[in-house]
């Protein structure tokens, strides 16, 4: 069992890395990219950790396997020391494996560990953390509470979710037996953990505590709904395979062990319940499935032979059919398209399909740009971002949201070009007869028209996408519009920054 499990998270990590490869950066990656060039103690929606991470490479174009790569290596750490925290708590080996299966063989979590995103650094501090308390309790050692104190600001400046994983923390070391853990040195991990997290509450305290703001009111807007909840763990058991799904359910029902359990079950439930309120993305349930999978491989040693060999059937089969699944549609989506197309379903032109688009679209508005002397302008950052990406397009946003202000530092706001060249996916003024233009984008056209002489229509730009098997995904279509003789302050003016402006922003 110890070879094959080890071959097996061997074969998917070299599997998220040809995935890493093959998949074009996403939005909200080149977004992260974007923040790499432009260090901070914080950003507009997120800690700063998954800017740090790609900071090595941000001098990377147009090759995300670099961008990628620390994403990666977390899914390495987050699978060894879930597992190692695993094996210490039982003293078996089997513990670590089957927990070592759980967190490699989930197909969101291969997600999670490709993509570019806070998810990776998340779940990476948050076993780390689980390993390190486990260990630091086992050992008395100083060096282990240091490190643990570097792990819980490693995970809190990746993810604000990092703060259930604390408060479970805390409120597992306040059992009557653990109290003297404090004295032995947790009381040093939680003081090392904020004296790095200060630079972090200093930046918030000073930008309106924005990044605390979004999280808890401005990331979804309310959409009641009774029955969410019921779909969202059903999405789940798609997401994470059906099998490991309900193990992760049957072991948040009965965890095994205390740190499990204050760890996993406070934020899972809330994050349950928040479904009534607003819409939830699977994305995070993340740091409480780490907690589960350790959790499962400490119910595997307490199960019967027989109910091992149909756990490990039942949770193991439906994500080893679901894996190459995933990775095949990363490498060859258009295929994947015209697969759903034979079912009789129906894919939106957009999302992870559209992003097959802009490496073109970047190339051919660079060249227009250049030859007219004009700057570049779109209405949404990770858009903005993913065309610096591909063709070093300075990033200029219009928009009230607080990540498009943010990119205002992103460009030279002196400088006055000759020309603005404003891309959207959608026209800005309808065209009678050509349905494609409606409705229009009158916000957006009114704002052109106070930074500029005269607007323009430009060309319509359609591209397609074929992948190696030869399916493609129908063409989507990209507006051009020309902003003439820009008025000394139009990039101000553009970013929505004066008093006067008014509206709400497409982000």
């Amino acid at each position: 069992m110890k070879y094959a499990t080890w071959f097996i998270v061997a074969f998917v990590t070299v599997s998220r890395g040809f995935a890493a490869w093959k998949l074009p950066l996403t939005g909200d990656e080149a977004y992260y990219w974007e923040w790499a060039k432009h260090l901070a103690l914080g950003y507009a929606d997120h800690p700063p950790m998954v800017a740090y991470l790609i900071f090595p490479v941000d001098w990377v174009t147009a090759n995300p396997l670099f961008v990628r790569l620390g994403f990666l290596i977390c899914g390495v750490v987050a699978t060894l020391a879930a597992a190692g925290a695993a094996k210490r708590i039982t003293g078996d080996d089997r513990a670590g494996m089957v927990t070592a299966l759980a967190m490699t063989l989930a197909p969101m979590l291969s997600v999670g560990f490709v993509l570019a995103t806070p998810d990776g650094p998340l779940m990476a501090g948050w076993a780390l953390c689980l390993y390190l308390v486990v260990r630091a309790s086992q050992t008395h050692a100083r060096r282990d509470y240091v490190l643990l104190g570097l792990a819980i600001a490693f995970a809190l400046l990746s993810k604000m979710f990092a703060w259930a994983l604390v408060a479970g923390i805390v409120a597992w070391s306040f059992a009557p037996d653990r109290k003297r853990l404090w004295r032995e040195g947790l009381a040093i991990s939680f003081a090392i953990a904020a004296v790095l997290y200060t630079p972090f509450l200093v930046w918030n305290a000073e930008h309106q505590w924005i990044g605390f703001w979004f999280t808890v009111l401005q990331r979804h807007g309310q959409e009641l709904s009774w029955y969410r909840p019921v779909t969202y763990l059903l999405a789940n058991a798609g997401a994470y395979s059906p099998g490991l799904w309900i193990a992760a359910l049957l072991v948040l029902v009965r965890p095994r062990n205390a740190l499990i359990a204050w760890t996993s079950i406070p934020l899972s439930v809330l994050l349950i319940l928040l479904n009534f309120h607003e819409r939830v993305e699977l994305h995070w349930f993340f740091g409480p499935y780490v907690s589960l999978a350790v959790g499962m491989g400490v119910a595997f040693e307490s199960l019967s032979h027989r109910a091992r060999v149909l756990w490990a059937t039942a949770g193991a089969v439906p994500a080893a059919v679901l894996i190459p699944f995933l990775f095949l549609a990363a490498a060859f989506p258009g295929q994947l398209y015209s697969q759903f197309r034979a079912t009789g379903s129906e894919l939106r032109n957009s999302g992870p399909f559209e992003i097959f688009t802009y490496w073109p679209l970047a190339q051919d508005v660079r060249r227009m740009a250049t030859a007219n002397e004009a700057v570049v302008v779109t209405d949404g950052y990770g858009f903005s971002s993913q065309m610096d990406f591909e063709a070093g397009i300075p990033p200029v946003v219009i928009g009230y949201a607080p990540q498009g202000q943010e990119a205002r530092r992103w460009y030279d706001a002196a400088m006055q070009p000759k020309r603005i060249l404003f891309v959207d996916k959608e026209a800005l003024v309808p065209v009678p007869g050509q349905p494609k233009t409606y409705p229009g984008r009158p916000d957006f056209q009114r704002r052109l028209e106070m930074a500029c002489g005269r607007v323009t229509a430009g060309p319509s730009l359609e591209y397609s996408y074929t992948d190696p098997t030869g399916h493609s995904v129908p063409a989507r279509t990209y507006f051009l519009t020309w902003c003439e003789q820009p008025h000394a302050n139009a990039i101000r003016i553009l970013r929505w920054e004066d008093s006067a402006a008014s509206g709400t922003s497409s982000h």
